[in-house]
């Protein structure tokens, strides 16, 4: 996750300050899980938790705010901003001594803006006519939820996947839930970023680093 964070900071970094902030907060969730699941630690559970939060929270303005226009204001990073500090200070506040009101209110209200997400990108996603870009999308969604089902396998029934009949080792689904939803995090806010080059009439194109790793290519931003 940091590589991939890392990586698109860099092929990214002729874009608009707001995917550097999109793809720097890839870094910190790897920076953050590798704390967390080294140590166990609550306050680096919240090196981990919280900035997966300020990052889905960046890739929702990302995805609001693709007009070459503002669309909804000042007000809108500044409610983003509170959400993001409200939901920080109950997290806190609750602290491993109420760890299940902790767990709950990152679980909703992180889901919450995940979804959030998914419906301005069905929208981006039925709007585009290049066959090429949907059919990443489609790669994109389907690595994502893939990767959730792992999660969702490993954290529901870990105690059976520790102890497989006739021998057979532990898939370590939880590993491949953090590969899976790196490359979502990358391709998803790639392909945002796409969506922004091309409404600001930039003529953005995908193109590969040695064959394997795909990153948007625009023309220069056009001055007023």
């Amino acid at each position: 996750m940091i590589l991939v964070g890392l990586a698109g900071m860099y092929l990214h970094a002729q874009f608009e300050k707001r995917f550097l902030l999109t793809f720097g907060s890839i870094v910190v969730v790897g920076i953050g899980s590798i704390a967390f699941h080294g140590t166990l630690l609550f306050p680096l559970q919240m090196l981990d938790e919280l900035p997966m939060l300020y990052s889905i929270l960046t890739l929702f303005y990302c995805c609001a705010e693709n007009k070459p226009y503002r669309r909804y204001g000042v007000w809108f990073p500044v409610a983003i901003t509170l959400y993001g500090l409200l939901t920080t200070f109950v997290m806190l506040f609750a602290g491993p001594q109420n760890h299940l009101l902790e767990f709950v209110v990152f679980q909703s209200s992180f889901a919450f803006m995940v979804m959030v997400v998914m419906s301005h990108i069905i929208k981006l996603y039925g709007a585009l006519q290049d066959q090429a870009i949907k059919r990443m999308w489609v790669l994109t969604a389907a690595i994502g939820f893939t990767s959730y089902g792992y999660w969702n396998i490993d954290f529901r029934l870990c105690d059976l996947m520790q102890n497989l009949p006739f021998g057979l080792f532990n898939p370590q689904f939880h590993a491949w839930w953090h590969v899976g939803a790196s490359m979502t995090s990358y391709m998803v806010c790639l392909l945002v970023c796409y969506n922004r080059a091309e409404n600001l009439d930039r003529n953005p194109s995908i193109q590969w680093k040695a064959g394997v790793l795909p990153y948007v290519v625009a023309d220069r931003l056009k001055s007023k």
